[in-house]
């Protein structure tokens, strides 16, 4: 069964691509007049003009990707950054107050509105592969069922703000003990963990919530694509 649209919240990582996300929002808002959008700067420009356009929240945070100032290695996250990120969607669910979020990109284009049935997270069906170690971490904590190998929290996919309430001090904890340990230690094995869709999906199916096909959402390399209400890849503005 779908939802209310107003259940639906959305965040919007920007930088420098005001044609890009005024897009991105538009459309959003087109189709979701009364879901709440998060806009947070990543050290780039400020969005409020944006954000008053559109009714939307805005912040302005530290560049977590890496630049000039802060001379972070682009990839991967160390534990640092990738709390800091949970802490934007920790915001963004405590500032919205909706209970699913949509993780909007620059290159995604939300062309009609659509429900979404009951889920813990759900992306696109074409995503990268975890390691063969990862994956084996999320098998152990869904014995004998079948998970997928690939991640794929990508722009237009969704996530249940309930689990991430539920799982969210231990996901902190986890970060805090293992994160830097495992990529020092094994980093052809654990690399990914400093990729945030990579990272969202692994802590999610470590304790047992399974990432599932997002039904809404095609990526436009794949056939059919025009079929979808939301299509990541749309590198039009981008």
């Amino acid at each position: 069964m779908g939802f209310g649209l107003s259940e639906l919240g959305a965040i919007l990582t920007c930088y420098r691509n005001k044609k890009a996300t005024s897009f991105v929002v538009e459309n959003f808002r087109k189709h979701f007049p009364d879901s709440p959008i998060t806009l947070i700067s990543d050290g780039g420009d400020s969005y409020e003009d944006v954000a008053d356009n559109f009714s939307c929240s805005f912040f302005m945070d530290e560049n977590l990707y890496g630049n000039s100032e802060n001379n972070y290695p682009a990839l991967p996250y160390d534990s640092n950054r990738t709390l800091k990120w949970w802490e934007r969607l920790r915001r963004t669910i405590d500032t919205n107050k909706t209970k699913y979020t949509m993780i909007l990109e620059d290159d995604v284009y939300v062309r009609k509105n659509f429900d979404i049935p009951e889920l813990h997270l759900s992306g696109v069906r074409v995503g990268n592969n975890f390691s063969e170690r990862m994956h084996h971490d999320i098998m152990d904590a869904n014995p004998g069922e079948f998970c997928f190998r690939h991640y794929g929290m990508c722009g237009g996919s969704v996530f249940n703000n309930n689990t991430f309430d539920l799982i969210y001090d231990d996901v902190v904890l986890d970060i805090q003990k293992n994160h830097d340990t495992l990529i020092n230690r094994s980093e052809g094995d654990y690399f990914l963990l400093g990729a945030v869709d990579a990272n969202i999906t692994y802590h999610f199916g470590k304790r047992g919530f399974r990432y599932t096909v997002a039904p809404w959402l095609a990526e436009k390399r794949e056939p059919g694509w025009q079929q979808f209400p939301v299509v990541h890849q749309w590198k039009d503005h981008y």
